[in-house]
């Protein structure tokens, strides 16, 4: 029935919350007022579980507010999960030499040589389509809640938080920069070349990425990319051939930009999108 979607997606909101709080309990660097997490977390399950109960019956607002709000909570969740990124590892520590030698072994490091000495109009295309993350999941949602296909909503929704929720959960075992910040630690990079030149979609990043928005530390899994397999298999069972295709070209140019702009290794993207189609299925199961 559509008048119980986003129940589901309401309750996914705790076990990411107790695993936050269980990260801080278990942490070798633990945080002086850890208190005031584990009460945000016990406030925020509350008020989700409350909503999954519908107090205010199955009205449009309510089922609005529950299919919604979820969204809108692992978008707040990613600072959120910034504050458990120095738990278990001091903040100089990474892993990404290793990946450096990985991404090197199995595919020629391209996010080392890839953007090299390439015009601003190239770094701006690569870096709109990076941008064009942000509107997956509005867009897919307006369209499903417009049409009342709010079961097909939550489970859009649903496989998007998964994937939210494990890439945020295993940050603070896998600590990892990026390419950006560990190949001129390398000595592999100018520093004069990590940040790329273009124009409005590229000046946008660049704010986004030097300007603490984004985690240092977070590269590993890459939530873009698992949230862009969600994209790719919404607009296919959406609009069926043209969505796929549609849906797979965007899909496909936002996985390579994210090695092209040096946010992601290729191992990150790769792990990324198997974690979105493990979510689009356990996604499909829950919600039925």
């Amino acid at each position: 029935m559509n008048e119980s979607a986003g129940t589901v997606l309401c309750l996914l909101t705790v076990p990411f919350a107790a695993v936050n709080s269980l990260h801080h309990e278990l942490a070798r660097f633990r945080l002086a007022r850890r208190w005031r997490v584990h009460a945000v977390n016990v406030a925020t399950s509350a008020f989700f579980v409350a909503l999954a109960s519908r107090p205010g019956g199955d009205s449009l607002p309510w089922i609005a507010a529950r299919l919604w709000l979820p969204v809108a909570y692992y978008w707040w969740a990613y600072p959120w999960a910034g504050r458990t990124l120095h738990l278990f590892y001091p903040p100089e520590f990474s892993f990404d030499r290793l990946l450096i030698e990985w991404d090197s072994r199995l595919f020629g490091n391209p996010s080392l040589w890839f953007a090299r000495g390439k015009p601003r109009w190239l770094n701006e295309v690569m870096n709109f389509f990076y941008w064009s993350y942000y509107l997956y999941t509005p867009v897919l949602g307006v369209v499903l809640f417009a049409t009342g296909e709010y079961r097909r909503f939550e489970a859009m929704a649903l496989a998007v938080n998964i994937g939210y929720a494990v890439c945020y959960s295993l940050y603070p075992w896998f600590p990892l920069w990026g390419p950006r910040w560990a190949l001129p630690d390398a000595g592999l990079l100018r520093r004069r070349e990590r940040v790329l030149d273009g124009y409005l979609f590229t000046r946008f990043m660049n704010r986004l990425m030097w300007n603490d928005t984004a985690h240092k530390g977070g590269a590993m899994p890459s939530a873009h990319s698992s949230t862009c397999v969600v994209f790719i298999v919404w607009c296919a069972r959406i609009w069926g051939l043209p969505g796929a295709l549609t849906g797979g070209f965007i899909g496909l140019m936002m996985f390579v930009s994210t090695v092209y702009g040096r946010y992601h290794y290729v191992l990150d993207v790769l792990v990324g999108i198997l974690i979105g189609l493990t979510a689009v299925s356990v996604a499909d199961l829950l919600v039925g």
